[in-house]
């Protein structure tokens, strides 16, 4: 009689190792992949907040006048004049030189912001600084955040005349 041999039939320990290494590979790929996600969910959101923010306070600036004068010739200082000693005290444009606000309070922990003011000649260039008694005034907003490569930056021109 002969004996028939019999085939085993399942896996190996070889088996079972590979495809157990295949496995923790792919787990781990997949958790490298989420905590990218999630670092740059959180920087996008950092940034739509600053974008959000820098956006208000901008449009808070421009809403005020030119100058404290009305017209021609402008005013030589910047910064807050007398008796303005709050933000809600500010009437035009160049008493928010050289500011910082805190918006902690108001659900924007962490973000530095800070805005400047100067005047420019279109004629030469609109970027620099020519002191005051021109007829354009040049707003800069600052938004800073721990979680962004670089402040954003918002400019924007105003006119006296």
């Amino acid at each position: 009689m002969r004996h028939l041999k019999q085939f085993q039939t399942g896996f190996s320990i070889i088996d079972m190792i590979i495809g157990i290494s295949i496995i923790a590979i792919a787990i781990l790929a997949i958790q490298v992949a989420l905590s990218n996600y999630i670092s740059m969910s959180t920087r996008v959101e950092v940034g739509l907040r600053a974008v959000s923010l820098g956006n208000s306070v901008m449009n808070t600036i421009r809403m005020h006048r030119y100058d404290e004068n009305l017209s021609s010739p402008w005013s030589i200082s910047y910064g807050t004049d007398a008796g303005e000693s709050t933000s809600a005290d500010y009437d035009d444009i160049d008493d928010y030189a050289g500011t910082s606000w805190d918006f902690s309070g108001d659900g924007f922990a962490g973000y530095t912001v800070t805005t400047r003011v100067h005047c420019v000649d279109l004629t030469t260039s609109w970027t620099d600084s020519v002191g005051p008694g021109t007829n354009f005034k040049r707003i800069i907003v600052s938004m800073d955040h721990d979680a962004m490569d670089h402040p954003m930056i918002f400019s924007s021109l105003m006119a006296g005349i």
